[in-house]
Parts: C-alpha cells; structure tokens; sequence
C-alpha cells in the first residue's frame, strides 16, 4: 500500500507538539510523530536540509501546516520491520579508551567486569576501527556512515556538522524512533552567544543534536572533568600545570581548589544546566539516558539512544569510590583507572535496567572508543599496537568494540572482520529496513549479515586519512597528510604525505613491525590507486556534490 509522504519542517526557535496517528489496521502500526513545527529559518540563517520520508528537502521560510489526521500521513516501515518490532538501538562510545584499556583486551589491572561480561555475551571485535584517530571526525562517521573529509570535519575542534548531512537519528526518527543523545557532543557549537569549552575565539559553528535529529539531549560540546563535571581542581586549562589526570582525591561537590569548568551540558536551544552537578560524570550522563529509555519503553515506543561518555579522556578524576578499587597505586593511577570502572559500573547498571524493563532480547547495544588511547600520558594502553591517538598506525585507530543482541546474536564470538564506526549507519539502517532517498556517498558498508555469519573478510577496503599532527603539541596540526588503506590482512600507510608508502600484514604483524612492500609490488600499487581515487572522491564531496 502506497502512503503519501508526511513533510514536517523545523527551525531554531520551534514548538514542540506530540501527538500520535493510529494507522488503518492493515498496517498494523502505531507511529509516534513528534516535534511538528512551523516552517522557517532565523533571518539570515542558511535553512536546515531534513531527511522527511526518505527524501532530503529544504524547509522554506513561509508555509504553514495544519496538524489535521486529513493531512498527515507516514512513510510505512519496510515489510522488514513490520513483521516483527524494530529493535531499540544503543550505541555507547568511550573517549580515549585504547585497544588495550579493558581486561576483556588483556588489561590485568583495570576493573571492568560489566564490559568483560559484555564481551561474553555478544560479539567482540578484534579488529574495529574508528574512522579517525582523533574524536569529532569518528563521531561524524558514526551518525553518518560516510568519511568525515566529504564534509569538512578533518581534526578534532572547531568544527560544526553541516546541515545537508543526513544523520542515524533522522533517518530512524522518520520511522517512529525516539532519539537521545547524551554526553559528549563534539559535532558542532551549541550555543549561538557562549563560548563553550577549550576554543577562545567565541562560539563553534553552531550544530547540536536537536538540529541533527535529535528529540532529546542532555549534551555538551567537548571535554568535561570526570568526576564533578562542572568544576575542576588545581590550576586552569592552559597552564602549565593543569592537571589532565588529578593529582588528589576529590569531594562529592567539591568546589574549592579549582576553578568552574567552561562547558555546560545543554538540552535545547537556549537552555543549558546551571546546577552544580555532582558526582561522576558516567553516572549524571546515564541518569538521563536511563529515564529517556524507560519513558519510551512505557509508551512501546522503539528507540536510538547515543550515549557518549567523557571518559576517560582528560581531565580524568574519580570518586573516592573507584579509588579505592585500586589500592597500592599511585594517586593518578587511581583516578585514572577508576574513571573507567566509574564508565562500567554503568554500563552494568543499563543492562540491569533493561532487565528489569524486558528489553533485552531486543535491543542492540554497540560499544566502541572514538581513538586511540591518549598521548597526553602512560597510564592507558594501545594493547601492543604501533601508536597512540592522532597517528593511523594500529594503536591510533583499533579500538576496542563490543556488540550484543540477544535476539540474533544467540551465542558469544569473537570477529576478526574489520569493521569501522562508518558501517553503524548502513548497518543499523539495515536492521530497520529503513532505506533513504537521494543519500550521499557512504563510506560504510551493511555489515550484518557478515557478522551473524561470521565472514572474517569484507569486499572493500577501509580508508583513512588525517592530518599528521604537530610533534610535541598533537592538538595542533601540520599541513601534511597521513593516509591507509585496510584492505583485510593487509595495509598500506603513508605518515608523509604520500611521499613514502610502508605495507603491513596485519594477520601475522598487528604492530606493524615489519614492511613488505618490496615483496608485494603490485598490490601495494593497487591498494594506492584506490586510496588516491577515494581522496579525490572525498575533495569532490566537500565542494558539496553529494547534496546536488
């Protein structure tokens, strides 16, 4: 049965109104429509690109709509979906957590035994990898399924989603989905007056998560402390002696000895939390995403949840709780581990929730780190591999990843296909039988049924690029590109700019010890082609041909 399309367009300053459309009993559906809005941009402002119905349209400045049964009608979901209930969605990322940060990844001395449990229960992933080895542009790829060099986004920073991109949430929210994000956002400004975070030069481009398809949001733009987010002890950001890992146990609410953080955590346009927040930051993210879940299981309403922990990327500090975890360390050893059993212990504490909800079975929950561990200090771990965050040797890029879906996934396995944070949009749209109209070049590629099959290689090759950072001071980059290709077993990586080019065997050398490129020629030439015409392919999508 054909259905005509519902159009909704949205603006900055919106009103919210929810309301529900019971469908005829053939398609034997219930959809929830939210956020229906007037038409029309803030004077001057360039207009927001939706996905509506699968199809892209801009909003324009002056029509009005009537929220009449008469006039509304939905996209049916794909037969697909309709067969049996759309699984709810989790996708958690940690922020700086390495290869080798878990005991599920071999760490002997962190506690992390709900990610441990995790990885007995699912998929775990030998060989995943974040599109970036630095934060934004691997959140990019992660809502968007594409390379973050097709639309601008090439370092961690200042940098702001654009509009004409199509995320994960819009794209299931035109479906019925309920949409949250929590925690480190990253992808653009979310304030158009305040200047959030470490950038001194006003705000960043302004794109938060409620104009990228999200319902709700409890977020903030960049790094917060992990513990007592809004207020951090010793010296400020930028000195010298700024703490990245703390140097003292804290206080439940301490705010004396330190000064307030500059990031807030926002929930809509104009409004942010002023409130002291107190306690662990993993425990203030998941509070929020915990009754965003139990709200729309109450309504049967399936849902995509993005919760994005800080930690344990700087400035790391634990409560005295998780200190106390790791007696006979050193003070920032302590901190540093406990922050990331503070991120576990909630974790634990989701799953037990989606227990008691009865949701388990059907809900995915797919975990991964944006990078690297960090180069900032020596307390985490790559797990053996060839560097740190910001370089694309193994140990800035593979990360440790975890999936479970009790529904399919009926019994634990360890996967060594490579996969990459730009496949969660091609695959989760996948699972929902959600196909959109008129989308941009992916980089990402469905995975499912590789995965529930066990297929240990994939049919194209990964492909990275980043700019190599500044020696010494890696925040700051040179002009210098650094590519690779993952082409299953084998990668070609060039940290010269295509000057030099260096082939590994991934299979028999993940630390990249060895280069074989004189022994296999034509592969190497090969694997270089298809990385220079994916470049150029990237070039022509950030002069915006893909929107065309």
């Amino acid at each position: 049965m054909q259905v005509p399309k519902l159009i909704v367009y949205e603006r900055d300053y919106f009103k919210k109104a929810s309301i529900s459309l019971r469908m005829m009993n053939s398609l034997k559906q219930i959809v929830d429509v939210r956020n229906f809005v007037t038409c029309g941009t803030n004077p001057g402002e360039k207009s927001k690109k939706r996905l509506i119905s699968g199809k892209n349209v801009r909003s324009c400045p002056t029509i009005i709509f009537m929220l009449s049964a008469l006039f509304l009608y939905i996209k049916p979901v794909a037969a697909s979906c309709q067969e049996e209930r759309m699984p709810n969605i989790i996708l958690i990322m940690a922020d700086d957590l390495g290869y080798g940060d878990l005991g599920c990844y071999g760490n002997t001395i962190v506690k992390s035994p709900n990610l441990d449990s995790m990885s007995l229960s699912g998929i775990k992933f030998d060989r995943f990898y974040a599109a970036s080895p630095v934060c934004s542009p691997t959140r990019g790829s992660s809502l968007t399924g594409r390379h973050p060099f097709r639309y601008g986004i090439t370092f961690a920073g200042r940098y702001g989603l654009p509009a004409q991109e199509i995320t994960l949430a819009e794209a299931l929210k035109n479906v019925g989905y309920a949409t949250g994000h929590f925690g480190k956002w990253h992808l653009g400004g979310l304030s158009k007056s305040i200047t959030q975070s470490e950038f001194p030069a006003g705000p960043s481009p302004y794109s938060p998560p409620w104009e990228n398809g999200f319902d709700e949001c409890f977020s903030a733009e960049s790094m917060m402390p992990t513990y007592n987010p809004y207020y951090h002890l010793g010296p400020a950001l930028g000195s010298t002696e700024f703490r990245h890992i703390q140097t003292e146990p804290v206080e439940k609410g301490q705010h004396t000895g330190g000064y307030r953080w500059r990031d807030l955590y926002w929930t809509g346009p104009g409004r942010f939390i002023d409130d002291n927040l107190v306690g662990d930051d993993s425990e203030i993210i998941m509070d929020r995403a915990i009754e965003f879940m139990q709200r729309n299981v109450n309504t049967r309403i399936p849902f995509l949840s993005i919760i994005w922990f800080h930690a344990p990327h700087t400035p790391v500090v634990a409560g005295k709780e998780q200190l106390a975890k790791y007696p006979g360390l050193d003070i920032k050893a302590q901190h540093w581990f406990g922050a990331i059993s503070a991120m576990d212990a909630q974790i634990g504490r989701l799953r037990q929730e989606m227990r008691k909800l009865g949701i388990e079975d059907d809900t995915i929950i797919w975990f991964c780190s944006d990078n690297g561990p960090s180069y900032i200090h020596e307390y985490n771990s790559a797990g053996g591999l060839k560097g740190k965050k910001a370089t694309l040797h193994e140990g800035g890029i593979r990360v440790p990843s975890l999936l479970i879906w009790p529904q399919k996934i009926k019994s634990p396995a360890v996967s060594s296909l490579p996969v990459t944070t730009s496949d969660f949009y091609p695959t989760l749209l996948s699972i929902c039988g959600v196909v959109v109209d008129n989308q941009p070049k992916l980089d990402g590629k469905d995975v499912k049924d590789l995965l529930l099959s066990g297929v240990k290689e994939r049919q194209d090759p990964i492909m990275f690029q980043s700019p190599v950072p500044q020696t010494g001071k890696k925040t700051e980059v040179t002009d210098v590109m650094q590519s690779a290709v993952i082409a299953n077993k084998y990668k070609l990586i060039s940290i010269d700019g295509g000057l030099t080019y260096k082939l590994y065997n991934l299979e028999s050398d993940p630390a990249e010890t060895t280069d074989i490129a004189d022994l296999f020629s034509t592969l190497q030439i090969q694997l270089k082609l298809e990385l220079r015409k994916w470049q150029l392919s990237c070039i022509e999508s950030d002069k915006g041909m893909d929107y065309r």
